[in-house]
């Protein structure tokens, strides 16, 4: 999916949490936290959003290898809970991983969750599809709605 289908997804999701929950943290932090984790699961690939930012990531990881799976998103958790010593940061964060993963798990590449299983959630949906643009029409909608 695209980078910005990723952010209304993720925007969709802090929102929903902020405006139906009462959290002990910084609010505009809890968002935000959700969207980096949106993002950074492309990491892996040298022409993404934040895979541009990190070249060398790309060198080292296959994309949608390893970074996209459930190992990935739990470690880069843990480390924002250790910076944070929150676990509402490290919920945020690892929810923002996941619907990363979860999106891109209906694209025909698909995901391995369980990697070093190579087994994949694949889907049908093209990213910059018919499928993507519609998702993020419907997200950004649904976000305008959230931020009256």
């Amino acid at each position: 999916m695209m980078f910005l289908t990723h952010l209304a997804f993720a925007l969709f999701l802090s929102l929903m949490i902020v405006k139906n929950a009462v959290l002990p943290v910084n609010s505009y932090v809890f968002v935000a936290i959700i969207l980096l984790g949106s993002l950074l699961p492309d990491i892996d690939s040298g022409t993404s959003f934040i895979g541009k930012r990190f070249k060398l990531t790309s060198l080292f990881f296959k994309h949608r290898g390893m970074v996209h799976s459930i190992i990935f998103m739990t470690g880069f958790s843990i480390v924002v809970f250790s910076i944070t010593k929150s676990i509402y940061y490290f919920l945020a964060f690892a929810a923002g991983y996941l619907s990363h993963l979860l999106l891109d798990s209906l694209t025909p590449k698909g995901v391995a969750f369980f990697w070093p299983n190579k087994k994949r959630m694949r889907g049908r949906f093209r990213t910059t599809g018919l499928v993507d643009i519609l998702l993020l029409v419907v997200f950004i909608v649904l976000d305008v709605l959230l931020l009256k």
